[in-house]
């Protein structure tokens, strides 16, 4: 099989992981406060706080461990030194690339937000939804592609990096 379509592969793989994360960040965190955890922790007035780290915590495990098992077939190397490069390359995601992204497109590219919000007038659903709704929307849906994007290359060529098999190890 050719890099491209190893890699090619293990996109589909890895998008197949972000929903089922999805999936389980919300289905956890509904379940937890069906369950009524706003009432038992209730922190900062915050008051899914607990709950929602606790979906992120256990959607993030699958992550790791479904990418590292199924996507990028990692099996040698330190498990532990895997787990923070996974959680810096994620971290990074969220925190940097994400709201690099996010601000160009809500701040300062109007060009493209002004053309979505016309489209959106354009097929009739500006009653439905507002142009700050849209643009807001709208970039955060490109800062999580970009987000995406960065996970999987840092995942693939930093966290789960196949060791060349002529590399001397000492």
């Amino acid at each position: 099989m050719s890099d491209i379509q190893q890699t090619t592969k293990q996109a589909g793989k890895f998008a197949l992981v972000g929903v089922l994360n999805t999936f389980i960040d919300f289905a956890i965190l509904n379940l937890l406060v069906f369950l009524g955890f706003t009432a038992v922790f209730f922190i900062f007035n915050q008051k899914f706080l607990i709950a929602n780290i606790i979906s992120v915590a256990v959607a993030m495990i699958n992550s790791f461990v479904l990418n590292k098992q199924w996507v990028f077939r990692s099996g040698s190397g330190s498990v532990y030194l895997e787990i923070i490069k996974f959680l810096i390359i994620t971290i990074f995601g969220m925190f940097v690339v994400h709201q690099l992204i996010f601000n160009f497109f809500y701040y300062q590219f109007p060009a493209i937000t002004d053309f979505i919000i016309s489209f959106v007038h354009l097929i009739k659903l500006d009653s439905i939804f507002s142009d700050q709704f849209v643009i807001l929307n709208f970039s955060k849906s490109i800062a999580i592609v970009g987000s995406l994007i960065w996970n999987f290359f840092g995942y693939k060529f930093f966290v789960f990096k196949k060791k060349n098999k002529e590399t001397i190890q000492f």
